[in-house]
């Protein structure tokens, strides 16, 4: 099949918001084996969505809109689908009754313009019409025209659970479809592809399918099949065969995260943690408590930025300030010791480096790191090299120190072989 999205906003094409939903819905199509052949953004203007609207069906299987289903004036989207497709705006009661289950439920009081939301084009067909978040579609011809909010997550929501599993069926001659995704940190995507060169084998009805989500490489492998049992029985294999030949590599799977992975490893041994950064400045801590129930095993986060910080709260001799730089092995070994120490905790994890624009020296140039664990069994430290902006170095430092830690959790003498 090929498709196209359209992203309609003004606040799209001046540049104020980026467009996640085009890069999240490209991704998660082509992961499938569907061909996106074209992404548009559009502003909020009538007669330019038209324009984009009548190309893309022209030319199209499938089009997904995205945006303009809101209760405000600039909400237009639907109105324009309805001149589009030459059909009238009519009230549906039960999304009405839905809308407003869903205002009640999350303590917003009800205002008549959310009425609005609850016109649709006649004949058109609710994607979910008893969630919190909806959207609708219609033919034009034989080519399916999806609707969806602009919210990010909305769309994810209504991409994953309806959108998707209608496409693929549509796609395919088979009734069931199954897929696992695979997020993988520490190889690059060619090298992915070498190591699972083959890995479908004879498999009828796999596919599998390679996209970058930096930092990480996602790789999806796709099940078609008769039935649920034929489905799950060829993805069980393939899933077993891609994590024999990526081993340590795969992070997290499907919609878990790497902080989620390790959450589940520290809580599974019972472990606690506490962090010390210096030039992550609190990253590596916040992404370990965005994960709900982080409370269990995490215990503290200090960003320890200046090197009295680091004497005062963690106990840095000076003179290994002195000696080596604060952007040193030595100092990083004594941060994630300082921190568990002090904290009482299973396990200390330190970053210390320089993520520019300045700061560099030719001994230590921008990029330079060192991330360091301290456990039960003793402390021990890693040097990176870091290329790019300093928000790029800052998040790569944090899901390498991330990765570092699931590593450990798995095999907790890694860090002591070189």
């Amino acid at each position: 099949m090929r498709g196209e999205i359209i992203t309609i906003g003004d606040e799209l094409i001046t540049g104020r918001v980026c467009d996640l939903n085009a890069h999240f819905l490209s991704g998660r199509l082509s992961s499938f084996g569907i061909k996106i052949t074209a992404i548009s953004s559009v502003g909020d203007d009538p007669e330019a969505i038209s324009g984009v609207l009548a190309r893309a069906v022209d030319r199209s299987q499938f089009v997904i809109v995205c945006g303009g289903l809101g209760p405000t004036e600039d909400d237009i989207t639907v109105r324009v689908a309805a001149d589009f497709a030459g059909l009238p705006l009519v009230l549906d009661e039960e999304y009405l009754a839905s809308i407003r289950n869903s205002l009640r439920t999350r303590g917003v009081p009800w205002a008549e313009s959310f009425r609005k939301m609850a016109f649709l084009p006649e004949g058109a067909s609710l994607i979910d019409p008893k969630g919190d978040s909806c959207g609708f579609y219609l033919y034009h011809g034989d080519v399916p025209v999806f609707f969806l909010p602009g919210i990010p997550e909305e769309v994810r929501l209504l991409a994953e659970r309806k959108v998707l599993p209608l496409l693929v069926r549509k796609d395919r001659d088979k009734a069931v479809v199954r897929q696992r995704l695979f997020k993988v940190f520490g190889l690059q995507e060619a090298r992915i592809g070498e190591i699972l060169e083959g890995v479908t084998g004879s498999e009828k009805g796999a596919r599998i399918g390679f996209y970058p989500n930096y930092p990480e490489n996602h790789v999806a492998v796709t099940v078609w099949a008769d039935t649920a049992e034929q489905a799950e029985s060829v993805l069980g294999r393939l899933e077993a065969e891609v994590e024999k030949r990526l081993g340590r590599y795969v992070v997290a799977k499907d919609a878990a995260t790497l902080e989620e992975s390790v959450g589940i490893l520290l809580k599974a041994r019972g472990l606690r943690l506490a962090t010390a950064e210096s030039c992550t400045g609190g990253l590596i801590s916040h992404r370990l408590t965005s994960v709900s129930g982080s409370s269990d095993y995490f215990e503290r986060g200090l960003v320890v930025y200046s090197n009295e910080a680091k004497q005062e709260l963690l106990g840095v001799p000076a003179e290994i300030i002195e000696e080596f730089g604060a952007v040193s092995a030595e100092t990083a070994v004594r941060m994630a010791s300082g921190v568990r120490e002090r904290s009482g905790v299973d396990i200390g994890l330190a970053s210390t480096g320089i993520a520019g624009p300045t700061g560099g020296t030719p001994d230590k140039p921008v990029g330079t790191v060192f991330l360091a664990l301290a456990g039960p069994a003793g402390a021990g430290a890693r040097k990176f090299k870091f290329s790019g902006r300093r928000g790029q170095i800052t998040s790569i430092t944090a899901q390498t120190a991330l990765d570092m830690l699931h590593r450990y959790l798995v095999d907790d003498t890694f860090l002591f072989r070189h």
